[in-house]
């Protein structure tokens, strides 16, 4: 690693696309010439607080469509880039949404536990997930009860959400009778339907009987399994299914949780594959730590592999990341319509398509998708619907300098062809004219935010 190296521009950009939501130039200038620790570490300034958005206990589109909004307004912040980041992870990691979990204030109040645990213990989180009031309705957990056990929870818990369904040998990480146990050490959280209602472990909904996970294994653990007792206190590590995750290891005896997540967040951050010796080096330090989600970060954003050449533009943009980036970049502020955008781009918030969250790579730029985008950008470029935006021509600009600025207020590099295109557009009409303006300079605009570079980062 490299955590004293010197950021250009260039770094400096690609850092805050990656790990925040793009910046205008003047940000990025404020980032360069800093080493990447000192830039990382400013972006790992923010306190965990569990600061949590409108959310009303009557599930109307309206409570829902505020909250959203809320949350944007929140990306949006410089303040707040890495950490927001973070909870859009999270959220797409440890997906609910409204259509299933119908209470805005549920939803609120999970989006604020992954606030508070963005950047912290991971086993804080999970913990927090897993007695969550959101997570408990969407996967059913507030229904099982010793007797009636459901495994749904129990199940993604492993496969989804901390150890996967198989190590890098193809081995299988867990069996049946794993998900059986887990489900039935994880009986018993319920909640009333109340305007403030609070989670609670019931004895006699909680399944007291001997259970063993991981059995036949160097890891398993045996006996009455289980998260915590009904005044709140956790099991202790040698019966607490949870602290079993994280003891589970591959059958290399590598810590599977740990590398199961770093593959996950360097594809978040960097590139869709790491490599072995990647993830055992970013591994090494997620389990020093503790598990400390913002040691992990740190590492990941200072590794010379996410500077490399290869890890840049090599990823499309969320339907989020590209709305955001479009919109910080041309210093547009937050219109109330964007979720009418997002949702035909595919990523409506608090709204993930199903229990493994929405699909990356190339599922983002697929025909209807696109067509979504351009429907933006043309809304920004044309101040549309409600939005709001003026380009900035100098007096004595020319076709490619005003390309050149434009470029670098988008943070694009673009190829031979693209660039053409753009010049182009720019001399379609007399330079300066009303027309040119009307016409050619929206062009411009639309060109590069519908260029195949601004879709990837």
């Amino acid at each position: 690693m490299a955590a004293g190296d010197i950021l250009d521009e260039r770094d400096a950009a690609h850092l805050l696309r990656r790990a925040g939501f793009g910046a205008p130039p003047r940000e990025v200038a404020r980032f360069a010439g800093r080493t990447r620790g000192e830039a990382v570490d400013a972006l790992l300034a923010v306190k965990p607080k569990a600061t949590r958005g409108p959310g009303s206990h009557r599930g109307s589109h309206a409570a829902l469509v505020r909250l959203q909004g809320w949350w944007l307004r929140r990306m949006l912040s410089p303040r707040y880039r890495l950490q927001e980041k973070m909870v859009l992870f999270w959220h797409d990691h440890f997906p609910t949404s409204h259509g299933v979990v119908a209470r805005p204030d549920a939803l609120a109040e999970q989006n604020a536990l992954f606030r508070l645990h963005a950047l912290g213990s991971f086993r804080a989180l999970v913990a927090g997930v897993t007695r969550d009031r959101a997570m408990l309705e969407y996967l059913d957990g507030r229904r099982s009860r010793v007797g009636e056990v459901n495994e749904n929870y129990a199940r993604e818990l492993m496969e989804l959400f901390t150890l996967g369904p198989a190590d890098e040998d193809g081995q299988p990480n867990y069996s049946q009778q794993d998900v059986v146990m887990l489900a039935r050490a994880l009986t018993g959280f319920h909640y009333a339907d109340s305007p403030k209602p609070l989670v609670a472990l019931s004895p006699e909904r909680f399944d007291a009987g001997n259970k063993v996970l991981f059995e036949g294994r160097p890891f398993e653990v045996s006996g009455v399994l289980g998260v915590q007792h009904p005044d709140g206190t956790p099991f202790p590590p040698e019966t607490n299914v949870l602290d079993a995750l994280f003891a589970h290891r591959d059958t290399r005896s590598r810590p599977t949780l740990a590398r199961f997540l770093v593959r996950k967040l360097w594809a978040w951050f960097a590139t869709p594959d790491a490599g072995d010796a990647l993830v055992d080096e970013l591994s090494a330090v997620f389990v020093a730590s503790g598990y400390e989600i913002g040691a992990l970060v740190r590492a990941l954003l200072t590794h010379d592999a996410f500077y490399a050449e290869e890890a840049r533009l090599s990823t499309p943009k969320t339907a989020v990341e590209f709305a955001t980036q479009a919109l910080l970049a041309l210093g547009v502020k937050l219109p109330k319509t964007l979720n009418d955008y997002l949702r035909p781009m595919g990523m409506e918030l608090f709204g993930p398509p199903g229990v493994d969250g929405w699909q990356h790579g190339p599922a983002w730029l697929s025909t209807s998708r696109y067509l979504a985008r351009l429907e933006l950008a043309d809304a920004i470029v044309n101040s549309r619907r409600g939005i709001k935006f003026k380009p900035r021509v100098p007096r004595d600009a020319t076709p490619e300098a005003l390309l050149d600025a434009t470029l670098a207020r988008l943070g694009l590099e673009v190829s031979a062809a693209t660039r053409q295109r753009a010049l182009d557009a720019l001399r379609e009409d007399e330079f300066g004219s009303v027309r040119w303006r009307e016409r050619s300079l929206p062009g411009l605009y639309l060109l590069l935010l519908g260029s195949p570079e601004f879709q990837v980062h």
